[in-house]
């Protein structure tokens, strides 16, 4: 029966022979071998989470802000003035508001000083950063990947022949699947971000704000990207 160390000192030597060092090479390097191994799920966890963080700031950014703006518009955008919007506000809340819209103008002017609020430059530059982060993640994941199916095939082969016991191939499978599942995870959360960033931008462009398309175009495409690169995860 393998002992931890010995098991992690196996998944490393398979990565690293996966990366084409030679076998002299990672003798000599077998003490750090663990270390190296450990090194590499942490990393691209933090890539992970520094791109669903990235992701929600999109959304957060993209969301209208100023109170009551769904209010306004369930008046009908019979918003008269900023000083009497909270009274209509008040009323589409209780169910009284009438038929009639009152100063629809004035109204529209009034939401769309609310609307702006949307700042377009800090949405260019969160979403710019975001494809930074996504693109770091997607270029790892190939290797990454790789890596692991080269472990799992050197962990069926070690089973088969007795050399490990059922319990260490089944904790190395469900580690390798704990981190599949997790980076799967976070690029079904950053899709997600992506998307209803995109339905917040198209909601206020609906409402009157100009000069979002490139924003809906990009947080569209960021959302088919991380989509993208979940379905190259196969989960165990």
């Amino acid at each position: 029966m393998l002992t931890k160390r010995y098991l992690i000192a196996l998944l490393a030597l398979v990565v690293l022979t996966s990366c084409g060092q030679s076998p002299s090479a990672v003798s000599s390097r077998a003490e750090a071998a663990p270390l190296n191994f450990a090194a590499q799920p942490a990393q691209m966890d933090a890539q992970a989470l520094a791109l669903t963080e990235l992701s929600r700031r999109i959304v957060v950014q993209t969301t209208i802000q100023g109170a009551g703006i769904g209010a306004a518009v369930g008046c009908g955008l019979a918003v008269v003035s900023a000083g009497n919007a909270q009274s209509c506000i008040v009323a589409a809340a209780t169910g009284a508001v009438g038929g009639a819209l009152i100063g629809r103008v004035t109204g529209q002017q009034e939401v769309q000083r609310r609307i702006e609020k949307i700042s377009p430059s800090a949405v260019v530059r969160t979403v710019r950063k975001t494809n930074k982060q996504l693109a770091l993640v997607t270029s790892s994941l190939p290797a990454r990947l790789a890596a692991q199916e080269d472990v799992l095939a050197s962990l069926e082969l070690h089973r088969a022949t007795g050399a490990i016991s059922a319990q260490d191939y089944a904790n190395a499978r469900a580690s390798i699947a704990a981190e599949r599942q997790a980076l799967a995870a976070a690029l079904i959360e950053t899709e997600g971000h992506a998307r209803q960033a995109t339905s917040n931008l198209r909601a206020a462009q609906s409402l009157g704000q100009t000069g979002l398309e490139w924003h809906i175009g990009t947080t569209s495409k960021l959302a088919i990207e991380a989509s993208s690169a979940r379905s190259s995860i196969s989960l165990l």
